[in-house]
């Protein structure tokens, strides 16, 4: 029963914030779409604060079990940086109003939030690191992790700033970017 209630006030969290944003959004409007006491919803989260970035740590670890089947895949290095970055993607396009409070509005206020977003950085470079490693020498590796982060990083906040999140477009655009990377790397340039 109190893992119901404690999902039941998250998921109403999330729609609230989806739709009204996170400074319009208030506990009360969460309990009462939860259909629950407003006492109730302090039983779970200290703050509005401490409810939205349990929100933001759910969908992480989402998004990185979903990332995570690109480890041991059959799948080439270039097909599977593809397919992780294509389904990064779709998580951001489903949760974009989410991943755009957090980013626009949280992200300078507030320390945990600014510890949480370095964590899952550093996460998903050690995933692209990883699945990067089976095909090259460690620095290279690393070098490559980092350089592919940054490129996710920007069309990320591309798709963040962006009025009309075209996902097919926004993904297009990633694969031909994971090519050139890739092509710039099969000339053998050396480190």
């Amino acid at each position: 029963m109190r893992l119901e209630t404690k999902q039941k006030l998250l998921e109403s969290a999330k729609e609230l914030f989806s739709k009204k944003g996170y400074y319009e959004t208030k506990i009360s409007d969460i309990v009462e779409k939860s259909g629950v006491a407003q006492g109730t919803f302090y039983l779970y989260f200290k703050s509005k604060e401490e409810i939205f970035l349990q929100l933001v740590k759910a969908l992480h670890e989402d998004l990185l079990e979903k990332l995570g089947k690109y480890l041991n895949t059959d799948l080439d290095y270039q097909t599977a940086i593809k397919s992780l970055v294509k389904d990064f993607l779709t998580e951001v396009y489903l949760n974009k109003e989410i991943a755009e409070i957090f980013f626009t509005h949280l992200f300078g206020l507030n320390e945990d939030f600014k510890k949480f977003y370095i964590k899952r950085i550093s996460d998903i470079q050690n995933l692209l690191f990883n699945i990067l490693n089976n095909y090259f020498p460690e620095e290279k590796s690393q070098l490559l992790s980092t350089i592919i982060l940054g490129f996710i990083r920007q069309i990320f906040f591309n798709c963040l700033t962006s009025k009309n999140f075209d996902l097919e477009l926004m993904v297009s655009k990633a694969e031909k970017g994971i090519d050139i990377i890739f092509n710039g790397v099969n000339q053998e340039v050396q480190i």
